[in-house]
């Protein structure tokens, strides 16, 4: 084999040791396979991991998830690539290719939110946490982001500047239109 042959098959085998602990919740394994454990949970991971609670999120159980905000997985990242803790949950309301949708996106917004994601933190086109609960059409990641202080009037600042009950409206979604401008209306009145 050539050096750089080794060194994929190398990088290869740590990764799904890495994706093994996390699809297992298994903590311990999960250190001892990243590169610097005292770095862990919030330093850099190997490449095609992203950062660890992301990853965390979109393929591990909600215990193992507790586990990593109780020994300080930063549930508000500044680097998050578009898919800030909570937008990444969201995104996990539907089937996706070679993943279906979790049952457990409430509890996990709900866990993360307890551990202090920011329900404004933007994400992907501008997104806060609401705009993409209306984009996914999940009705009871609405709620809990309303209950949990998200702001029905925050705009993207970005393409059309709408604010989630604007694009729930444009969608189609009159459940999630009305309980929206309902928590407008007690905002400002």
């Amino acid at each position: 084999m050539k050096p750089d042959d080794s060194q994929r098959c190398e990088a290869y085998r740590q990764f799904r040791m890495i994706d093994t602990a996390f699809r297992a919740g298994d903590i311990d394994a999960l250190r001892a396979a990243v590169d610097d454990p005292a770095s862990f949970p919030n330093g850099l991971m190997p490449p095609g991991i992203g950062p660890c609670l992301e990853y965390s999120v979109y393929h591990s159980p909600l215990p193992f998830i507790r586990t990593l905000l109780e020994i300080g997985a930063d549930p508000r990242p500044a680097d998050h690539a578009g898919f800030p803790p909570l937008i990444a949950a969201l995104s996990c309301s539907s089937d996706r290719p070679g993943a279906p949708a979790r049952t457990d996106v409430p509890e996990m917004l709900g866990l993360l939110l307890s551990f202090g994601a920011d329900p404004a933190h933007r994400g992907i086109n501008d997104y806060t946490a609401l705009h993409m609960a209306v984009s996914v059409r999940n009705l009871r990641a609405v709620e809990l982001l309303l209950g949990a202080g998200a702001d029905p009037a925050c705009r993207t600042r970005i393409d059309d500047c709408e604010t989630p009950r604007e694009m729930a409206e444009a969608a189609g979604l009159h459940d999630i239109a009305r309980l929206l401008a309902a928590h407008e209306a007690s905002r400002s009145g």
